[in-house]
């Protein structure tokens, strides 16, 4: 299999979409949304909370958590004429005048990034740059938290167990929360240390515009 390996982690969203008689090759959907254009791109988040939370929104029961690394993007990248594109996502939006989870549906933030790849191999992988770094501590910075990629490299290897119980106190705690400002769009962050949200004002729109288009080449 040719996992969508990164320069970065990555998460997906996926369910069984039907059978297959290789046990190995069981077809599955990826969550995806749509950019201002109507084009599709994969949710990929940073975070494996933010996918769990994301997976307890309203109607994505049947979704399960998965590395992206494990996943093959090639149905993808043949139904999209060999583009790849990915909505790389980190926290969530609370838009003006709106709660968190509104509707009980949550709005991942994120950042488009695209490549022409044509066909996805064992040898592939996406280098996200420096861009995607810089946009991601930036996040981290505004939210009031600076080490946050620590505390997200440290999830990659939490237990089912622990990742469950965190899980459970950070959307025990989307029920209530209350953005500080809710006349302009604010970005979250869920603060493990103690054990809340953090708001950041940011100027998104829902639609972010794209960064650079991301190096694919070898792994080393």
């Amino acid at each position: 299999m040719s996992g969508l390996r990164a320069s970065m982690r990555l998460y997906g969203l996926v369910k069984n979409s039907g059978s297959s008689d290789n046990p190995h090759r069981q077809p599955v959907d990826v969550l995806c949304t749509l950019n201002r254009h109507g084009g599709k791109a994969i949710r990929a988040f940073v975070s494996r909370l933010d996918a769990e939370l994301m997976a307890r929104s309203a109607g994505l029961d049947d979704y399960r958590v998965l590395a992206l690394r494990s996943f093959d993007p090639n149905e993808f990248i043949d139904a999209h004429r060999g583009w790849l594109t990915l909505h790389v996502c980190c926290g969530f939006v609370a838009m003006a005048g709106q709660s968190l989870l509104d509707n009980d549906a949550l709005s991942p933030m994120g950042w488009y990034v695209y490549s022409e790849i044509g066909r996805w191999t064992a040898e592939h992988h996406l280098e996200l740059g420096q861009q995607m770094a810089d946009l991601l501590q930036a996040t981290y910075d505004r939210n009031h938290l600076p080490d946050y990629n620590a505390w997200l490299n440290e999830l990659d290897d939490a237990t089912p167990c622990e990742l469950s119980w965190q899980a459970d106190e950070a959307w025990r705690q989307l029920q209530t929360v209350i953005s500080p400002d809710n006349r302009e769009h604010r970005h979250a962050l869920f603060d493990p240390v103690e054990n809340r949200w953090r708001f950041a004002a940011t100027a998104i729109d829902i639609y972010q515009p794209h960064p650079q288009s991301p190096k694919q080449g070898a792994l080393n």
